[in-house]
């Protein structure tokens, strides 16, 4: 192999290699994200409609705002409680 394509598979590895490690900083950046908003999610439903009780109508809340997340954002926000 000449010196030109040995500096070109280089580079060529050197920008596969960035490209590779910021996919796998996204993906990981984008998991934590939206753990975080699950949480949150969760969090304000607990503390705004179920006013930090457990109850039965709890159950119907999360179903009900399941569906109208789901309908809005994607199955990221179906209810899979009964699963």
């Amino acid at each position: 192999m000449t010196s030109d394509k040995l500096a070109h598979r280089n580079l060529i590895n050197d920008l596969v290699a960035l490209i590779e490690k910021t996919k796998a900083q996204v993906v990981s950046h984008a998991n934590s994200s939206l753990t975080v908003l699950f949480w949150h999610i969760g969090n304000r439903i607990l503390t705004y409609d179920l006013q930090n009780k457990r109850a039965e109508y709890g159950k119907q809340i999360v179903v009900t705002v399941s569906r109208e997340l789901v309908a809005n954002f994607g199955n990221n926000y179906e209810d899979d409680s009964n699963k």
